[in-house]
């Protein structure tokens, strides 16, 4: 099987009214597309102190730099020393720098889970400004997750904005080369440059690849289920254990198939089982023509007095028609370092796509398995370059050391099974290179499924 991401093809860009409507260019897993020139939008954003302000007014009169991240993005973590150094040389009564918090790129990863609310959204920021020592000032996206769809931005998007308001430079990612060359040109070359390496700013360690089997308190998930939308009964109520529903592509499709419950005690409020109570319970009640098995179900105890790992359970689901929203009831006793309580929390399962460019690391891409580089919704995205299939799958092809990443003498090992003398060591070797971003001698799944297209393309055994 040949490696898909160093060489897909391009999506088709849908077409937009140059007269009308700002340049774009397709982003997989977003509403809508990179925005890449014309008036900002009016958007709103969240100051760190949770005061709503406008976009347009935050940018006038000022040059400014706005990048996305969030706690979950590894892309993100790796990059973000570029605008810290370009910050560093550029930033002036004129010229100012904000990153936005948006939504999680992989929940889960580092024990993360969505905010639910602005609050929850900030805990999160400031845990991001803490981990990543940043210097250059935080904005949040909001809870409808309005700067991201409306700049079309992922998790590591970036824009230079003029003090009239108009994008002057955009991409997808950060870059160093790109941005420098933009701010130059709008604002002449800096007195001094300096190096992200100069900052001498954290590296956070490779998140681990997070346990998938069959376990006491979890379950093993296959690649390729969807992020379902679900939505709080209490949205502005602390909920201490966070609910993630994904589901199988039959579910989505026909509203019978497979659904996947995870309970997840939210680190950004320290929070945990209580062990020594009866574990959590959830209950479900569905519409009429719909089933569920089972229905409701209890946890396992965890292991020790308290515990944070979540909870996970797999539904089978059934439905004689149209497919309706699921009500889902959660009891549990909870911890924090404050407090220790019997909770209640009750959510919505909606059996469609959450869309929020989501998807958990090395497991889903956030859509269902769908045909001809379209997902979910059917509209053409470049949906296989966010699928696990072509980072996670095919590392895990050819990891034989079963480590979570590819090695050079791994790869080499794969292109050779397939293509025997042929293979040239030197063009695996600079391949590789080319492909392991962070130089430590192994290629992840995210730097897989960033990996440059063409050029001398390895292949890994069938």
């Amino acid at each position: 099987m040949k490696l898909p991401m160093f060489y897909l093809a391009l999506a088709l860009i849908s077409s937009l009214s140059a007269q009308t409507s700002p340049s774009r260019s397709q982003s997989a897993g977003h509403a809508s597309s990179l925005l890449k020139s014309g008036k900002i939008p009016d958007l709103t954003a969240v100051t760190d102190q949770g005061k709503p302000v406008k976009l347009r007014e935050l940018c006038a009169g000022k040059f400014t730099v706005l990048a996305s991240g969030c706690l979950t993005c590894p892309e993100f973590h790796k990059s973000y020393p570029e605008i810290e150094a370009a910050r560093a040389d550029y930033a002036s009564d004129k010229v100012q720098f904000y990153y936005f918090y948006k939504s999680l790129r992989h929940p889960e990863l580092g024990g993360y889970v969505d905010a639910q609310n602005i609050k929850e959204r900030l805990l999160q920021l400031a845990e991001a400004r803490k981990k990543l020592a940043t210097q250059t000032p935080w904005l949040a996206d909001t809870m409808d997750d309005s700067l991201r769809i409306g700049l079309g931005a992922n998790s590591q998007s970036v824009y230079l904005i003029s003090p009239e308001g108009e994008i002057l430079y955009a991409n997808g990612k950060i870059k160093r080369a790109d941005l420098r060359n933009a701010l130059t040109k709008a604002l002449g070359a800096p007195e001094k440059t300096t190096l992200a390496a100069d900052l001498k700013l954290p590296r956070l360690q490779r998140p681990p690849r997070l346990v998938n089997e069959d376990s006491k308190l979890g379950v093993k998930r296959p690649e390729g289920l969807t992020i379902l939308k679900i939505t709080p009964a209490d949205p502005e109520k602390t909920y201490y254990v966070k609910l993630r529903a994904e589901g199988d592509d039959a579910l989505i499709k026909t509203g019978t198939g497979r659904l996947f419950l995870g309970f997840y005690p939210d680190p950004i409020h320290d929070a945990c089982w209580n062990n020594l109570t009866q574990p959590m319970r959830y209950q479900l009640t569905l519409p009429e023509g719909m089933t569920a098995t089972p229905a409701e179900a209890s946890a396992q105890v965890g292991h020790g007095d308290k515990d944070s790992q979540p909870r996970q359970f797999w539904v089978d689901i059934k439905s004689n028609g149209t497919p309706g929203p699921i009500e889902l009831k959660l009891d549990y006793f909870g911890c924090t370092p404050d407090m220790c309580m019997a909770l209640t929390h009750g959510y919505t399962i909606e059996l469609k796509d959450q869309n929020r460019g989501s998807r958990t690391y090395g497991m889903n891409r956030g859509g269902p398995r769908a045909s001809k580089g379209t997902r979910g919704s059917g509209k053409r995205e470049t949906a296989k370059r966010e699928s696990p299939r072509d980072g996670a799958g095919q590392i895990t092809q050819m990891d034989t050391n079963k480590d979570g990443s590819v090695s050079y003498q791994e790869l080499l090992a794969s292109a050779r099974a397939k293509r025997g003398d042929q293979v040239k060591p030197e063009r695996v070797k600079s391949r590789f290179d080319s492909i392991d971003t962070n130089k430590d001698g192994k290629v992840t799944p995210e730097e897989f499924s960033q990996a440059p297209r063409g050029g001398n393309r390895p292949q890994a055994s069938q």
